[in-house]
């Protein structure tokens, strides 16, 4: 059974039940959810604590037996945009270094342009389901820059090694013997 984030997960509430179920099918329950929308077809968007997952399903999506599952790490991740024109239609996109990314159309039958029936895409025909995948899409960046954030690693120098450097500078002359003596006993707690 997959996990909800507190209780908070942002959803489009018409479709609660079958994104849970969806959901259920494809999240471990080492996985908490935080994300989950649905597209223009049967084309399903989940975000973890760990993974985006988008799934599509049905003869629209090119998928009439079962299911397709895309899924990638956030530390993969190079960009999620939203792509809605004003004819009332666009698309969701998930990119990753090394993925050949093309220009997409809710209205193309060309596989390769088909929002539809490309893993990494999913479709949007209305201005309220293009404004939950922006939603989505920031919770996306910012789940992103969190892992490339860099971690900070503090260096200890041991006491030892603190001594030999006043060591050295007590016999370059720049330390008096008093100095040294004061500081190595700081530095050993005597």
């Amino acid at each position: 059974m997959v996990r909800i984030y507190q209780s908070k997960l942002y959803h489009q509430p018409a479709y609660l039940d079958l994104l849970i179920n969806i959901a259920n099918s494809v999240i471990g329950d080492n996985e908490i959810l935080y994300v989950a929308l649905k597209g223009t077809f049967k084309e399903f968007l989940f975000c973890t604590d760990k993974n985006v997952y988008i799934v599509k399903q049905g003869y629209m999506t090119g998928h009439t037996f079962g299911n397709g599952i895309f899924s990638m790490p956030y530390k993969n991740i190079t960009n999620a945009e939203v792509n809605y024109g004003f004819l009332g239609s666009g698309y969701f996109e998930i990119s990753a270094g090394g993925m050949q990314n093309t220009r997409k159309s809710y209205w193309s039958n060309d596989p390769d342009k088909s929002a539809a029936k490309q893993p990494n895409s999913i479709s949007i025909a209305s201005k309220v389901v293009a404004d939950s995948f922006n939603y989505a899409k920031n919770f996306i960046l910012e789940k992103v820059n969190e892992t490339h954030m860099p971690v900070n690693t503090v260096s200890t120098i041991s006491p030892a090694d603190e001594i030999l450097k006043y060591k050295k500078l007590l016999d370059e002359g720049i330390i008096t013997d008093e100095e040294f003596i004061l500081k190595k006993k700081e530095l050993l707690r005597l």
